[in-house]
């Protein structure tokens, strides 16, 4: 894709970042039809625009209806030049690269299937090693970290016992090790992520910067958000927000309430805000798996699937909600959804799957000051466990405690305040977070 010389004379500069990565919509935040990283990149690039307003930024992101485009938005340049599932169209990024010869630093945002299939995802490595060789500064931004895909086996459609998995757990090793190789530096969002990762490639590299929370979000009224889903006062609703997989639990979560009606007096809602998995949906298993769970989720008339929400709508699902649960069955990567629950600044409870981000170093400080311990909103990966911490946190002196645990993380962990580490790991400063790791590390 040829860039126009106006254009390049403003981007094409030796303080600048080219950003790849999945992008949302022109005007949108959190778009449907695109990877979940997506709305992530752009909260963290909107910040770190502000935090250095020498640095510009270009972001170079898959084509919508496989049309090529160029504009600027928000002072950034977004540069729509590869196709998803298209391994071809890695050349097509390379030329719209070289264009950019002043800019050294080069940021990827990398998720599994961010870009499209395994062969996309392979057809990375070569990629990146030239750029390195073309002498661009890499920078991972890895949001997934997971060596045991028998964790996530339903969610890939394998069986657990499958020998294809041991094949895939080597190869998974190898191409983290491949792919770090190449990279100046490499960014993971929670502690757990790098000491991992820091096992197999040696911690130098990689630094701890947390997933970042929205603070610019326009909340829903309360009564009007009940009374539009249709709930009333003596409802206690229970709120999953996300994409529709197994390695979330949504399964899990509607087989614990589809015959639980009542606790302590009131009626339970179970609101399922979310739609079938962008990356996923064309898999025969996760249609099979889909089904599953609609038809499961017709057996109580208290259990309500929204399908995708929205952004104009998602404020509306969580101040309608009395607790957010994220009943995961793995912990691979951080959780969008849990971000949006800090910037509401809702309660959380979790399923001790998920327990490893508890490790980040902020994560533990704001539980203390909380006057939280793991057991106050951590539940084993049981229908009775995940019941009867529901009943512990209709208590109001828990509901408190774990509203002030969210507000304390919303302000520590908005995008804002994470810049200053974005800016400094792109200005090659490697003394981010040695000292906590090295704490967890000895635990």
């Amino acid at each position: 894709m040829k860039i126009t010389s106006r254009l390049l004379q403003n981007y094409n500069g030796n303080d600048n970042v080219l950003v790849i990565s999945g992008y949302p919509k022109k005007s949108e935040k959190y778009s449907q039809g695109v990877c979940a990283v997506s709305s992530f990149a752009k909260n963290s690039l909107l910040a770190l625009q502000k935090e250095n307003l020498q640095r510009k930024i270009v972001v170079l992101t898959m084509m919508l209806d496989g049309k090529e485009k160029v504009y600027e938005e928000n002072g950034m340049l977004i540069v729509r030049c590869f196709g998803r599932d298209q391994p071809a169209s890695y050349f097509n990024l390379l030329k719209t690269i070289s264009q950019f010869n002043k800019t050294k630093n080069v940021m990827i945002e990398f998720e599994f299937s961010s870009f499209g299939n395994l062969s996309m995802t392979l057809f990375l490595v070569p990629f990146t090693y030239f750029l390195r060789l073309s002498g661009k500064d890499i920078t991972f931004v890895i949001h997934q970290v997971l060596f045991d895909l028998k964790k996530i086996h339903g969610h890939i459609g394998l069986s657990k016992k499958s020998p294809l998995l041991r094949v895939f757990n080597f190869g998974l090793k190898w191409f983290y090790k491949i792919i770090s190789l190449p990279a100046k530096n490499i960014v993971v969002l929670e502690e757990e992520f790098k000491i991992r990762l820091g096992k197999l490639i040696g911690f130098d590299k990689i630094i701890v910067i947390p997933h970042g929370i929205d603070k610019n979000i326009n909340f829903s009224d309360r009564n009007e958000a009940r009374k539009a889903l249709g709930f009333e006062d003596q409802d206690f609703v229970i709120l999953y927000f996300g994409f529709l997989t197994w390695y979330k639990g949504v399964d899990f979560l509607i087989e614990t309430f589809k015959n639980t009606k009542k606790i302590n007096g009131k009626n339970i809602k179970l609101l399922i805000a979310g739609g079938p998995s962008f990356t996923q949906e064309k898999k025969p298993h996760y249609q099979k798996f889909l089904k599953k769970v609609i038809e499961l989720a017709k057996s109580n008339s208290n259990i309500k699937i929204t399908g995708f929400v929205k952004e104009k709508d998602m404020s509306r699902m969580f101040i309608a909600s009395d607790i957010v649960t994220l009943p995961y069955r793995t912990c691979m990567s951080s959780s969008g959804p849990l971000s949006l629950t800090i910037s509401h600044k809702k309660p959380f409870i979790l399923s001790e799957n998920l327990s490893a981000i508890t490790k980040t170093h902020d994560f533990r400080s704001a539980l203390n000051l909380a006057g939280l311990i793991q057991n106050d909103f951590i539940f084993d990966f049981k229908d009775k466990s995940l019941i009867n911490l529901i009943k512990k946190t209709m208590k109001n002196n828990l509901q408190k405690k774990l509203i002030k645990f969210s507000s304390i993380l919303s302000e520590r962990r908005s995008f804002a305040n994470l810049a200053t580490d974005y800016d400094k790991v792109l200005a090659n400063d490697l003394k981010l977070n040695l000292a906590p790791t090295m704490l967890s590390i000895a635990k």
